[in-house]
């Protein structure tokens, strides 16, 4: 398995994602990220994971086929959770009243 050196700057709030995917000569890639470096989009994952020489994001997009899993940090992820719940919450009052 390859680890892509991503140099992190995490913020303890926000946290970090790794995902873990198949390349095309099939060998597995990790890659951790700081949470706000990966999204999901158009049945891909994308992640930025460094800088040219211009300054530009950097940015991977890998098919969701070869993803084998994304990990991300539980303090994200219980926030995430929690703002469903008070959305959930909100629309249950609404109905009611």
């Amino acid at each position: 398995m390859v680890d892509i050196d991503t140099d992190t700057d995490t913020e303890p709030e926000l946290g970090t994602a790794t995902i873990v995917y198949e390349t095309p000569g099939e060998n597995d890639e990790r890659a951790t990220v700081d949470n706000d470096r990966i999204a999901y989009f158009q049945d891909h994952w994308l992640f930025a994971y460094g800088t040219d020489d211009d300054g530009n994001d950097i940015v991977r997009r890998v098919p969701k086929e070869r993803v084998h899993y994304v990990e991300r940090s539980v303090e994200e992820i219980e926030e995430t959770f929690e703002s469903g719940l008070e959305k959930a919450k909100g629309k249950l009052e609404e109905l009611r009243d």
